[in-house]
């Protein structure tokens, strides 16, 4: 499995300079504004994901547009979107991949009581 990403790796960067597909970049937004976050400002892991959300639909989907516009073979576009859904939008969990349908439960450490 390992060597068939490497090699799709190999030969998807090869399509990538034939055609002059960049890679997909990302401003970071300041919630519900236009405005960019300024250098040394962390979002929180909410704030993050939304952030990722926004830039998918805003950023990434008009990417692939302008890429299929061009007369870029689909493949090399919908695999650059794929690329980058997998890098951003995926749950990791212990630097590995989570491919799960649902995302798992949190770990909580103490009880709650949500009865009056």
């Amino acid at each position: 499995m390992m060597y068939k990403s490497l090699i799709l790796l190999v030969f998807a960067n090869l399509f990538n300079q034939a055609y002059n597909v960049e890679q997909i970049q990302c401003p970071r937004w300041l919630p519900g504004t236009d405005q960019l976050v300024p250098q040394g400002v962390t979002l929180s892991p909410e704030l993050e994901l939304e952030n990722r959300v926004r830039c998918y639909c805003e950023v990434v989907k008009a990417k692939e547009a302008q890429c299929l516009a061009r007369h870029v073979p689909a493949t090399i576009c919908k695999a650059r979107t794929r690329a980058w859904v997998r890098d951003n939008l995926l749950i990791k969990e212990g630097f590995q991949l989570v491919n799960k349908d649902i995302a798992p439960a949190p770990r909580r450490d103490r009880m709650m009581n949500v009865t009056p």
